[in-house]
């Protein structure tokens, strides 16, 4: 069945034909008409069979998708954080200072983290898919964000039958990280690919993010892989002399994670894998000890 609406809210309404209990996809077909589109979530200008994103951010459902989103506890006492700023001093260098502020306690809704995969139908088309699907009631949720990814995505979709798509035997090949050249001042590689992530932020921001980097890089790592498409503000750096990697991000401005598997598993994860299965070794708030806890964890 195709689908081409804004948005759906009932999701049995688009599932006539497919019996309860049977598997079947979310998908596309005809991708050439929507290379543009394909090209803004992460894909490149060549569409490869096997290829798998997790879209970016292109309105509130990719957002939801790709960063999940937080309800706030209004029923418990606030909680003390801090807000990055920076001052000047007489010489015109920039110093990170931290605003304490009380904000009420989050509790996290997950990001579904759904990846997009090009595939191909029975007869060698090229079509993008969702994962494989179930058409049961407890399902229905998920299936309803799927639905609602790619319409807010291409503006249409369609359902197909499991046997409609051709046996999948391909290797897939993620494209969420690319790895920048290593070298001992890996900011030079970097700042390009994160102004072009930052350009539309403030100059705040830019600044704080900055001293970040710049604060980690100076214990030149093997290597740095920044994020693409829904992974985009996120930057890995690798210490492999020390058998760990420390992920950080741009945009949420609350933690530097610690993680402890080799790249090759991370690079394979999910983003909701990653951020929410405790893989992480360390979490280290963007607190005013930021600093001291980084210098002690990678000297």
């Amino acid at each position: 069945m195709r689908i081409s609406q804004r948005r759906i809210r009932n999701v049995e309404n688009h599932l006539s034909g497919i019996d309860e209990g049977s598997n079947f996809y979310i998908g596309l077909t005809d991708l050439n008409n929507f290379f543009g589109r394909l090209n803004r979530i992460g894909f490149g200008q060549e569409i490869g069979l096997g290829e798998q994103i997790l879209p970016e951010i292109v309105g509130p459902v990719s957002r939801f998708n790709a960063n999940g989103k937080y309800r706030l506890l209004r029923d418990l006492p606030r909680e003390t954080c801090y807000r990055e700023s920076y001052i000047t001093d007489w010489h015109g260098d920039y110093h990170t200072v931290y605003i304490e502020y009380q904000r009420y306690q989050r509790e996290i809704i997950e990001a579904p983290s759904i990846e997009l995969t090009v595939a191909n139908d029975a007869t060698n088309n090229l079509m993008l898919l969702s994962p494989i699907l179930v058409n049961e009631p407890e399902n229905y949720q998920d299936i309803k964000h799927i639905i609602n990814l790619f319409l807010e995505i291409f503006g249409e979709c369609e359902t197909f039958y499991e046997d409609l798509i051709s046996t999948f035997n391909v290797p897939v090949t993620r494209l969420n990280w690319d790895i920048l050249p290593q070298g001992n001042q890996p900011w030079a590689n970097i700042e390009p690919v994160i102004d072009e992530i930052i350009n539309r932020t403030t100059r705040l921001k830019r600044i704080v993010v900055k001293n970040r980097i710049d604060k980690i890089s100076e214990f030149n790592p093997n290597f740095v892989a920044v994020g693409r498409a829904g992974f985009k503000g996120y930057m890995v750096f690798g210490f492999e002399n020390k058998s760990f990697f420390v992920l950080e991000s741009i945009y949420s401005g609350n933690a530097t994670y610690v993680l402890g598997q080799n790249w090759e598993e991370l690079s394979q994860l999910s983003k909701g894998q990653i951020l929410t299965q405790n893989l992480h070794e360390e979490r280290i708030l963007h607190s005013p000890n930021w600093i001291n806890e980084i210098d002690n964890l990678l000297n």
